[in-house]
């Protein structure tokens, strides 16, 4: 009797091999950040940590309301954006050390990132803080801020800054900014923000390394483009697998995951292995036939022709599962309303099977043309 590439084949053991694929894939999201914001009073520290965060000006001032940042000292405030998520606003360390709580000290036991703030003229004084930092973060980020005030000076002059405080600091890089226009006494407030983008995208690919990026996108006031890459990801991972044995499996966990990376970036909810999976069966409803071909071609050898097609399969249909949870989470609906996930993955689902006829796989392969490919097609239905 020969062996069938479906001997054993079930339902618990599909699942089984999803969820191994899924815990091999998700992020650890139970994990805590620290981030130190250190320097001068009336160094700019409060309206960089808004710039980071992308908020408005009206959405700092509604948050300083509502209490999310608190003052423990003159000079010292604790922000806590969740359970897992603290920044601390702080001269030094020394003062963080001071107030000697249980928030401060778990705090000084890991600090993921440091922002080290300086202004104006150089400071030599400034290195014993900048080392005493140092030694207690994983990385490091020296940020001249309020570069407006050389607006009206020779181009050479800050450049001149730049370097005398890459000197005195003894560092290789300093991100120079200007995040004006927070000051809630400013009564008519033009908003100047610069530089903060390569500082925010090089804090993110540091943070994506360690798996914690994500703790902190979900704080973001703009969450969309973090959207875009989660699924543009997924559809490069899904065009992939569908060439692997047994693929199926693959592509499953990878639109779970993604679907749990939606959910907590939009909710900061920690969807289950289980909570993800179990919205697809809504979606392959509605895609019978693309689906079953999926999981039954999965199971044999790879065969060319039959592959490349599948990768089609599998990005289209994944693009629509995504599309419709972001916009049901974006939209702040809830997952399990099964009937509006069934209507707008057929509007969605629609569109994809256009959108991926005029694709080639190297556009499916491709993260940065992927990209650009969601956001019009998100931006479009």
């Amino acid at each position: 009797m020969t062996n069938s590439a479906f001997d054993g084949l079930n339902e618990e053991s599909f699942f089984d091999r999803v969820k191994a694929n899924f815990d091999e894939k998700a992020p650890n999201l139970s994990q805590t950040l620290n981030i130190a914001v250190i320097g001068k009073v009336s160094s700019g520290k409060s309206s960089l940590i808004n710039a980071l965060l992308k908020l408005t000006r009206r959405q700092a001032l509604e948050i300083a309301k509502v209490g999310a940042i608190s003052g423990v000292t003159k000079d010292l405030r604790i922000i806590k954006l969740d359970e897992k998520v603290c920044l601390i606003d702080s001269p030094g360390l020394d003062d963080v050390r001071k107030e000697n709580s249980e928030v401060t000290k778990s705090f000084l036991k890991h600090i993921d990132i440091g922002l080290f703030v300086v202004t104006g003229s150089s400071d030599a004084s400034q290195k014993k803080n900048l080392d005493d930092l140092k030694k207690h973060c994983d990385s490091i980020f020296v940020v001249l801020n309020k570069i407006d005030e050389w607006d009206d000076l020779d181009s050479t002059a800050l450049d001149d800054v730049i370097h005398q405080w890459k000197s005195d600091l003894d560092v290789d890089k300093i991100y120079p900014i200007c995040t004006k226009g927070y000051d809630p006494k400013s009564r008519l407030p033009k908003m100047d923000i610069r530089g903060v983008h390569p500082l925010r995208k090089n804090i993110e690919e540091f943070l994506e390394k360690k798996g914690k990026d994500l703790l902190l996108k979900r704080h973001m006031a703009e969450k969309q483009s973090y959207a875009v890459t989660i699924i543009a990801t997924a559809l490069v991972a899904v065009a992939g697998e569908a060439f692997l044995p047994g693929s199926a499996a693959w592509i499953t966990a990878t639109q779970g995951v993604a679907i749990a990376s939606l959910s907590y970036l939009y909710t900061g909810k920690i969807l289950s292995t289980n909570a993800a999976i179990t919205i697809l069966p809504t979606f392959f409803a509605e895609t019978a036939g693309s689906s079953i071909f999926l999981f039954v071609k999965s199971f044999f050898p790879p065969t060319g022709i039959i592959d490349v097609a599948a990768a089609g399969v599998s990005v289209m249909i994944t693009l629509a599962i995504l599309a419709t949870v972001n916009s049901i989470l974006s939209d702040g609906a809830e997952l399990e309303q099964k009937e509006l996930l069934s209507s707008k993955f057929k509007t969605y689902h629609k569109q994809a099977k256009e959108l991926i006829k005029e694709l080639a796989l190297t556009d499916i392969s491709n993260l940065p043309a992927l990209s650009i490919i969601v956001t019009k097609f998100l931006g479009s239905y």
